[in-house]
């Protein structure tokens, strides 16, 4: 009965499991990345794509910092 305990538990074994699926994952998406490359035009359009955004918010952060510094102060009561 000792025997059947040990090979059962070795079975479930969370610790083994973790591993062998990690590295089963892994393998997998280098196999995939080797048999279905992504399309070159793809990946350029996503970087583009991002290079825009990047671009488009630090535009708009310039922009935003400049029309603050032009706006004339507030006059308080007591500064007038």
């Amino acid at each position: 009965m000792m025997d059947l305990k040990h090979v059962w538990n070795q079975a479930m074994d969370k610790k083994s499991w973790t591993a062998r699926r990690t590295t089963f994952v892994a393998k997998l998406g280098a196999t995939k990345a080797v048999w279905f490359p992504p399309e070159p035009t793809a990946t350029a359009k996503k970087a583009a794509a991002k290079g825009r955004k990047t671009t488009k918010k630090a535009a708009g952060k310039t922009t935003r910092a400049t029309t603050k510094a032009k706006r004339p102060t507030k006059q308080t009561a007591s500064s007038r």
